[in-house]
């Protein structure tokens, strides 16, 4: 298991139409985590079925295999279609590739064996790991803790909506995401059993939870307006990262240390964020994106100033970067 503090899981993993269980949501979180080394920006990249392997307990805390077998066989059986959106080169238009994957194509598991593995084919692989589309640094043991399947998916909408402040949605489409459609016909239960018992949840265990009101048109409550909070009552763990300041850093980084070649624009990305330094390098590779624009400095300068002087600056061990030049 890979040691991050969070995980990047990409939007439309939440977008595409399929119901999970609060193991299944686990199982998933869990794969993102271990295929974070191959996630990517690039729409090219190539994916190999991988298998891995995850500690029981770590999925279900009572090592109930049955039940982890149920869920694995659940998603077995779960065909997810995505798209993705492929930028035009050479002339050619614009395009939106269509997918249809399975997510998990088989189990390994010895008899009272603590480890459990999961083969995950290469299509899902794409699934998991292209984020393109966009992404949502989410912090994966507050995700794994949560209980309940609403909490956990409105966590997920509270840490891609934070910077905004909040969200606004009709009520019906708030269902879609969490897959409810027919489910708690009554405002009252849709209140009580998905909205307010999730604030309970995530004011006790997560770094993020939401207010919300709702709003009637006709009579009738039509839409919800979802306020997000930074939970200052609880302390523990990562207070996030800022998806606008990944995702710029990483693409700049990737300009001096191309994907195709390496992970190193992935590696240094992953750093800043344990050092608590990603702010400080998104302005600061800012100033030098214009100083290049400008011609102020060149390639050649700016590569030499990373490797030198910047990226030591900001806490990215030299023995990392003598490795990687």
């Amino acid at each position: 298991m890979n040691n991050t503090i969070y995980i990047r899981k990409p939007n439309h993993i939440s977008t595409a139409r399929f119901t999970l269980s609060t193991i299944e949501y686990n199982i998933i979180y869990f794969i993102i985590d271990e295929l974070s080394k191959s996630q990517s920006l690039d729409v090219n990249m190539e994916y190999s079925e991988q298998e891995i392997t995850i500690e029981l307990k770590k999925i279900e805390k009572n090592n109930n295999y049955q039940r982890i077998k149920d869920s694995v066989k659940s998603l077995a059986s779960k065909q997810v279609e995505y798209h993705i959106n492929i930028p035009g080169i050479n002339g050619k238009s614009h395009q939106i590739q269509e997918n249809i994957t399975s997510l998990i194509s088989g189990i390994k598991y010895i008899r009272n064996s603590q480890y459990i593995s999961f083969i995950v084919p290469s299509q899902a692989c794409r699934f998991f790991c292209y984020l393109g589309g966009g992404f949502t640094p989410i912090q994966k043991t507050i995700a794994i803790g949560l209980s309940s399947i609403y909490s956990k998916a409105l966590y997920e909408l509270c840490c891609r909506w934070e910077d905004k402040g909040g969200y606004n949605c009709s009520i019906e489409d708030l269902k879609v995401y969490l897959s409810i459609e027919n489910k708690y016909k009554q405002i009252a239960h849709f209140r009580q059993r998905v909205l307010d018992d999730s604030i309970s949840e995530l004011k006790e265990k997560a770094d993020l939870f939401f207010t919300y009101s709702l709003i009637k048109s006709n009579k009738k409550y039509e839409r919800i307006s979802i306020k997000i909070h930074g939970n200052y009552r609880n302390k523990s763990g990562f207070s996030g990262v800022k998806e606008r300041h990944y995702i710029y850093v990483y693409s700049f980084l990737n300009i001096y240390f191309p994907n195709y070649k390496d992970t190193k624009a992935l590696d240094y990305t992953e750093i800043l964020v344990q050092q608590n330094n990603l702010e400080k390098a998104f302005y600061r590779f800012q100033r030098l994106d214009d100083e290049l624009t400008s011609g102020l400095k060149t390639k050649k300068d700016i590569f030499s100033l990373l490797i030198n002087v910047i990226l030591p600056e900001l806490e990215i061990p030299k023995s990392h970067l003598t490795k990687y030049k």
